[in-house]
């Protein structure tokens, strides 16, 4: 989002701005509102999700690096999603009317928003044809493919989030979050507690069917020998 700008436009878009930390599940915006800033997460993580009749669902994690908001920032329109902490984390607090300007009167600036818009649209339509067109178990094989890294074989990983996080973001419940792990074990998955481990990766592959048009932006695929 950042990168290539001036001095001063850097300058001209911090005006303003002020960094704060947020404990582990608290709110930091909620859906419909129309946020005076944007964020960028220097450090921790944060959830994504929306409710619509008493039903919740995850919309997805944002790691440190993340600049979020920027659309809705720049049209002024209400926050599509509402968001909270995952765990302790510390962001900069930027003034959308900075962006906005800037978006309008800095070429280098307007050309990175709308690249991080290419990928957030990918990124999105990706999700939807994981949601559409897989089972649960099979989106939960690919989010293990993709989130334990290659060389842990045989070895117990902590998962980044609560399985109540993680069975929102999948699109299911708890309880069919665990079954589903269950029906991962012929393919060398095993689970407990908040702890996930992998004996086969290429046995896992195979049922997963990781795809690149699907997966094109989960980090370890290419780590993986099998896929």
């Amino acid at each position: 989002m950042f990168k290539g700008l001036s001095d001063e436009t850097l300058l001209s878009l911090t005006q303003g701005s002020f960094v704060q930390r947020y404990p582990a599940s608290v709110a930091i915006f909620d859906e419909g509102e129309i946020s005076p800033f944007i964020y960028v997460l220097l450090e921790g993580q944060i959830e994504r999700f929306s409710i619509h009749r008493g039903r919740e669902s995850g919309l997805g994690f944002l790691n440190a690096g993340s600049v979020f908001i920027v659309s809705a920032a720049i049209t002024q329109t209400e926050n599509t999603y509402s968001a909270r902490t995952l765990v302790n984390s510390r962001f900069v607090l930027m003034p959308a009317q900075n962006v906005r300007a800037m978006f309008n009167s800095d070429p280098q600036f307007a050309r990175n928003v709308a690249h991080d818009l290419a990928e957030c649209e990918h990124e999105t339509l990706a999700e939807l044809k994981n949601q559409k067109l897989r089972t649960m178990a099979e989106r939960l094989a690919n989010w293990i493919l993709r989130t334990v890294p290659a060389d842990s074989a045989g070895r117990w990983i902590r998962l980044p989030m609560s399985k109540q996080a993680l069975a929102l973001y999948l699109g299911t419940t708890p309880e069919n979050l665990w079954r589903s792990f269950v029906a991962l074990e012929p393919y060398g998955v095993g689970v407990r507690r908040r702890e996930v481990s992998v004996s086969d990766f290429g046995k896992l592959a195979e049922f997963a069917g990781p795809n690149p048009m699907i997966d094109r932006s989960w980090r370890h695929l290419e780590d993986h020998p099998q896929l």
